[in-house]
């Protein structure tokens, strides 16, 4: 769960900026689905979890955190942060798989 945590933020933290928040629904290659808000105050919420802070990198479709104290980025073959947009993820840690933006506010 923990990994998926940090793959999770690091792959919505990827979306270009954006006002109110975006929820994006991650399904990793192995474990279970997980939904990510992300809001316009550079932090994220993992199904209903705490707050926590990423950082993000547009123009290298890069997007990193530190979740229970393990760093991690996610690196994503395209980027977007309208309803629908659906992107192959890959971690430094060596695990994919693909984000959908769900949802957003403004």
């Amino acid at each position: 769960m923990k990994k998926t945590l940090i793959l999770a933020v690091l792959a919505a933290a990827a979306l270009p900026a954006f006002a109110g928040s975006t929820t994006v629904e991650f399904a990793p290659a192995e474990g279970d689905a997980l939904v990510a808000v992300f809001s316009d105050d550079m932090t994220v919420t993992f199904n209903g979890g705490e707050p926590v802070a990423y950082t993000m990198d547009e123009s290298a479709r890069k997007v990193c955190s530190t979740v229970n104290g393990a760093d991690d980025c996610a690196i994503f073959e395209t980027w977007g942060n309208e309803v629908g947009h659906v992107t192959p993820y890959t971690t430094l840690q060596g695990s994919a798989g693909t984000a959908t933006v769900t949802a957003k506010t403004e």
